[in-house]
């Protein structure tokens, strides 16, 4: 069989078993004996954790402390939006319930921090489902403390989140390529020393839920991939899929990962039948049930907040709304005009990596011009990883980089980086935009960039992937926070910002 095949047999596909939820499903392709893949084994796989429970917990333990003195440093609600999803969470904790954009105002204690306010004295984060502001409510109700003690004890919350992102990163880097040491610890390196990342999981915003959502969406789909979509899991993927739709609506763009992981899982399992046995009706009927399921509990469950928005604001997301806030829409572009323009470009790679807050504290450009140079190495090292899988389909005697569960969960992952890179233009279109609205796709980003970087090394040599990218991030985050971040909050003579009195 080959390396892009599947390792299943076939059953016979009746309709006693899709009535069953039992259609066959690929389960993870046999890897070939040669190459970068290794048979995968139960004692491999004990291998792997046993050795994973040396370095991962000092990851994670790394990550909390590193997060909680970014709570500490970052000045009050001066990440971005952080006002207004503050007084929106606290709106729900005083028994408020939803706003109106437009009618909804700051409270005078908000006062202090109008710069970091895009519509001030209105709240425009209203116009934003509330899954995320009401949850952390509940919290608030259980806190004595003042205004700055709460937003503190929010931004712990934040970086939970984010220990959570780290975690299934983790998962899925251990799940696509237990046997390779680059990936497995790489990936999430990467997105536990990612500068914005850790940006994102040290503010109040419920950005760093979203990612949290996608990401165990993603993976929990590469598992339906491998084992089969029972419907169980459907049922897994449509409660985060619509908890992803009520705490950010464009949660929906990373939605078609989940379908065409379906859609191939059950193409698999059809091809994997005997050609006897084989039934495109039901085959179908098993794709049409499940995803109704994956697909359609979602929108449903998101529909009373389109049809409210429809109702207030003549639009199922609110964004004709936004539009007419003056800043705004004078920020919004074409399309056109974003992907045709260098400078456009230049400034989403500025804000993946750095530009923290509202891009008030910029970095170097000799840091950015080495940041970019290492990232354009790992994607020329991906698209040669590209070349070589879809040369080695047609020419037999070539070796795959990738067996064929692999190549399917990377081509995915591809697709979710390309969904939200269309994130940050559709939101260009309305607003201002930043690279953060790509983040839900943090660990593709990671993944492309691990396998580019072992791309250039061979298969012996990979474990170097992990240490070199541990000690260039972490130099880079010291490097951001020394020249960069502390002079900024706290350097002589207080610091460029001034943080308001109370």
């Amino acid at each position: 069989m080959s390396a892009g095949g599947t390792s299943q047999t076939g059953r016979a596909l009746d309709a006693a078993q899709i009535d069953a939820g039992v259609l066959e499903a690929p389960t993870r392709p046999t890897r070939p004996a040669a190459g970068r893949s290794l048979a995968i084994t139960a004692r491999l796989s004990s291998l792997v954790v046993a050795a994973d429970r040396v370095w991962l917990p000092a990851l994670l333990l790394f990550f909390v402390i590193k997060q909680v003195l970014m709570v500490m440093l970052i000045g009050p609600f001066s990440g971005h939006d952080e006002v207004d999803h503050f007084w929106y969470v606290q709106r729900f904790a005083a028994g408020n319930g939803l706003g109106v954009v437009g009618d909804v105002e700051l409270p005078p204690e908000a006062r202090p921090y109008e710069p970091f306010v895009a519509d001030y004295p209105l709240n425009s984060e209203v116009i934003q489902p509330p899954l995320y502001h009401a949850a952390l409510a509940i919290i608030g109700n259980l806190l004595p403390g003042d205004t700055l003690t709460t937003m503190f004890v929010y931004r712990l919350v934040s970086v939970a989140l984010g220990l959570g992102v780290v975690w299934v990163s983790y998962l899925i880097a251990r799940q696509l390529f237990p046997g390779d040491i680059s990936v497995r610890i790489g990936l999430p390196v990467f997105v536990a020393l990612q500068p914005q990342f850790s940006f994102e999981a040290a503010i109040v915003n419920h950005d760093v839920l979203v990612i949290l959502l996608a990401t165990l969406g993603c993976w929990l789909t590469f598992r339906g991939i491998a084992t089969g979509f029972s419907w169980r899991l459907c049922l897994a993927i449509a409660v985060i899929s619509a908890a992803g739709l009520w705490t950010k609506v464009s949660f929906g763009l990373i939605l078609p990962v989940f379908a065409v992981g379906l859609v191939i899982a059950a193409v698999d399992g059809y091809r994997s039948s005997r050609t006897t046995d084989r039934n495109v009706t039901l085959a179908l009927r098993y794709l049409a049930g499940r995803g109704l399921v994956l697909s359609g509990l979602p929108l449903l469950a998101i529909t009373p907040w389109f049809a409210r928005n429809l109702d207030l604001y003549g639009d199922p997301t609110g964004s004709a709304r936004l539009q007419e806030i003056s800043d705004y829409a004078l920020s919004a572009s074409s399309y056109r005009e974003m992907v045709f323009s260098p400078v456009f470009w230049r400034g989403r790679l500025d804000d993946f990596w750095g530009n923290y807050g509202w891009r008030e504290i910029p970095w170097d450009q000799s840091v950015s011009q080495v940041v970019y140079l290492c990232w354009g190495i790992a994607a020329v090292g991906f698209l040669a990883v590209v070349l070589r899988q879809a040369t080695s389909w047609r020419v037999a005697r070539l070796t795959p980089v990738l067996d064929g569960f692999q190549a399917r969960c990377v081509g995915l992952s591809v697709l979710a980086v390309a969904l939200m890179v269309f994130a940050v233009l559709y939101v260009g279109t309305l607003q201002f935009t930043q690279s953060r609205f790509a983040f839900p796709a943090m660990f593709a980003f990671a993944l492309l960039s691990v396998l580019g970087l072992g791309a250039w090394l061979p298969a012996r040599w990979r474990w170097v992937v992990p240490v070199v990218l541990l000690t260039g991030l972490l130099v880079l985050n010291l490097l951001v926070a020394v020249r960069f971040v502390i002079p900024y909050y706290v350097g002589p003579g207080g610091g460029q910002l001034v943080v308001p009195e109370q």
